[in-house]
């Protein structure tokens, strides 16, 4: 069990972070191949001494060593981890292939459903990094209470973001959602993929647990919320209408959007943040 002392320890660096700088600590435990020394887990105390938010904190970080443990135990293990998430890409588009040009009576509400989960990602984003610039920071469990590294030379892409909630969940589990809207079977295979790259996030130290649960719940909700009746007539119907006027200029800018939805939308949020530093000082 873990002692009052060391869980009220890990209740601040849950909610507040701690005073680490990502970069340097990265290169430190991704390059070097070794772990950071954890906090000590001693066998003292009793559950009537925290109150019950430390022992959701406590359970955060048992599930993330949990994981964590087995990072760098087999170096074929460690490769899937490590590139899985690279397939995020690749299945979108086919699937999105798949739905979009299968025939049948229901192909018009399909594509409509699409071009809606386009929009749905975008504001989930939105939405998860709103709520990370509004919540007390988080440092990364890998800063904050140290990880096992990859048996492989490694470089995660971060940005100096909270790790809480995780964007790569609140984005896989959008476009999970909007698939189950159009093909339960579909939806379900991208579900299980993105519950697996979540995991995998976890596997590595990027993020705890509880920061994948709530960015795949709002992923989930923000999906479910766009998807309305009134948002295909308003947008996707008259958006796919052009299909069959201007089929050229139409998927030109159909696949422009879908090769930044099957990344995350890098090229329009570095350009977002480029437009915020007009006005905001990069130190800040």
């Amino acid at each position: 069990m873990v002692s009052p002392r060391t869980r009220m320890i890990l209740l601040f660096e849950f909610r507040f972070g701690a005073d680490f700088r990502p970069g340097a600590r990265q290169i430190a435990v991704a390059n070097r191949h070794e772990s950071v020394t954890p906090p000590s887990r001693s066998t003292g105390g009793c559950a009537g001494d925290v109150f019950p938010v430390t022992d959701l904190a406590g359970l955060d970080v048992s599930i993330f060593r949990a994981l964590n443990d087995f990072c760098g135990f087999n170096p074929t293990l460690d490769r899937v981890v490590v590139h899985l998430e690279v397939l995020k890409g690749s299945l979108l588009m086919g699937i999105v292939g798949v739905l979009w040009y299968w025939p049948g009576k229901e192909m018009p509400r399909r594509r409509e459903t699409i071009l809606i989960m386009i929009l749905a990602v975008a504001l989930s984003l939105v939405a998860n990094r709103a709520i990370s610039t509004l919540l007390p920071y988080r440092d990364r469990p890998m800063y904050a209470l140290g990880a096992r590294a990859p048996s492989f030379e490694w470089h995660a892409d971060l940005e100096h973001w909270s790790s809480f909630p995780s964007d790569n969940a609140t984005y896989l589990f959008a476009i999970a959602a909007s698939l189950w809207l159009i093909s339960w079977r579909w939806g379900l295979f991208f579900g299980v993929f993105a519950a697996l790259a979540a995991m995998a996030r976890v596997f590595l130290g990027i993020h705890y647990p509880s920061d994948v649960l709530v960015g795949a719940l709002l992923g989930i909700a923000t999906s479910l919320a766009v998807n309305r009746e009134w948002v295909r007539q308003k947008i996707a119907a008259p958006i796919l209408s052009y299909e069959a006027r201007y089929p050229p200029w139409f998927y030109g800018l159909f696949f422009l959007a879908l090769a930044e939805l099957s990344g995350g939308f890098p090229n329009t949020r570095r350009i977002g943040v480029a437009i915020v530093h007009l006005f905001v000082d990069y130190h800040k």
